[in-house]
């Protein structure tokens, strides 16, 4: 039987735990600072034919204090029924990022080109925003949407980009 003791320590210990994810942290995103980050995704049918992958990649520099300068690559393929087809963007943004929190939120805005096989080649801009959370003191995982505006396509006014991924500050 747990004794009286045993049972209110851990109880004390469930009802705190929570609270230690908005605890505060020394700041990760401070002028000095590099941030990469990755997010990727692949599918195929039970053969392994049709198959597509796209990832990202993320390298910036803080400038000030939450104040980070990045370039980005995504790159799609996909082999679907015997085509081929490539897809990539290239980007280059600010973002800020808020507080000394576990939970770290962004918001920022990015300038680029979108480029492939079958997607118009076109200049793209847009905001974007997302959450980072820290894992330890240099690694979080993030999730981020990111609207592009089309330059180019008299069809459509833009497109919702957005992902999940790990990255460190160094």
């Amino acid at each position: 039987m747990i004794s009286k003791k045993t049972f209110c320590l851990a109880l004390a210990t469930a009802l705190l735990a929570p609270a230690t994810a908005f605890a505060e942290i020394e700041n990760p995103f401070k002028q000095g600072v590099w941030d990469f980050s990755i997010a990727g995704s692949g599918s195929s049918d039970e053969s392994f034919d049709n198959t597509g992958f796209s990832t990202s990649f993320n390298l910036g520099y803080l400038f000030l204090d939450g104040l980070e300068g990045n370039i980005r690559q995504d790159i799609t393929y996909s082999d679907v029924e015997d085509s081929d087809d490539f897809s990539g963007s290239t980007r280059f943004g600010v973002d800020y990022h808020f507080g000394n929190w576990r939970f770290v939120p962004f918001v920022g805005a990015t300038f680029g080109f979108l480029y492939g096989d079958n997607v118009e080649d076109q200049f793209i801009a847009g905001p974007e925003g997302g959450l980072k959370y820290m894992l330890n003191p240099t690694t979080y995982v993030y999730g981020q949407v990111e609207y592009q505006i089309l330059f180019d396509d008299d069809d459509d006014d833009g497109r919702f980009v957005y992902g999940v991924g790990l990255g460190l500050t160094f």
